[in-house]
């Protein structure tokens, strides 16, 4: 039996850190590349830490020292991610998480996976202080590419090597943005619009997700049904 794969992004997804991240990433462009007004305006939305990083070095106009800052950037946001965690009053988990992630941890028939703009590290220090990345048996991390659809077919290629024949519709991937919409279709995913807030329903449900929800425990019913 082809097992099901549950894909999860992190942030506005499966836990919101209070501005930790937001924080961290200011404080970071702010003492390497000396202007936090970068970040004016921009969208984090469903983005990889690595395209927001690079997209900084572009608009401060070094793109010739972008393989450098972006390194500096990137050792500079875990260590200020850190002290932000840890300093955080709002941060949360979203309700129902936990159990549906341990109920579905303990069913041999779904595997329970990370798809995530965030770096590899970033994304250890965020679930662990929420006590969730013991749930994860592997994910593909925000270091591999700026764009989430490379992430997506990254997915793919390693489900495909663990199943050798796949069906795309039984890799669900959950994620709160557009972004996450739009890189599970690259893969004929079945996709799932997490409504925590970060982007406009209107704007989600124009992506044509194959589910919205506004709750973990409405996500049952739409993985067993697919079993």
């Amino acid at each position: 039996m082809l097992k099901n794969y549950l894909l999860f992004d992190i942030d506005g997804t499966l836990i919101n850190t209070g501005g930790a991240g937001l924080r961290a990433m200011k404080s970071t462009v702010k003492s390497i590349l000396g202007n936090e007004n970068l970040l004016t305006g921009y969208s984090f939305a469903g983005k990889t830490d690595a395209q927001i990083m690079n997209d900084m070095i572009r608009r401060s106009g070094l793109d010739d020292k972008l393989e450098e800052l972006s390194k500096l950037l990137s050792q500079t946001y875990i260590e200020n991610l850190k002290t932000n965690l840890k300093n955080s009053d709002n941060f949360r988990t979203y309700p129902n998480v936990n159990a549906l992630l341990d109920n579905y941890q303990k069913n041999e028939t779904y595997e329970l996976a990370l798809l995530t703009g965030n770096f590899e590290t970033g994304a250890k220090l965020k679930l662990e202080h929420a006590g969730l990345w013991k749930y994860f048996k592997w994910g593909i991390f925000g270091n591999l590419s700026e764009d989430r659809v490379h992430l997506a077919k990254n997915a793919l290629e390693k489900i495909t090597v663990k199943e050798k024949r796949v069906d795309t519709k039984k890799i669900f991937i959950i994620g709160d943005t557009t972004n996450d919409i739009r890189c599970g279709k690259a893969i004929g995913a079945t996709t799932i619009a997490f409504t925590s807030g970060f982007e406009p329903e209107e704007k989600l449900r124009n992506c044509s997700p194959d589910f919205m929800v506004s709750d973990f425990g409405e996500l049952y019913d739409i993985f067993n049904n697919n079993n």
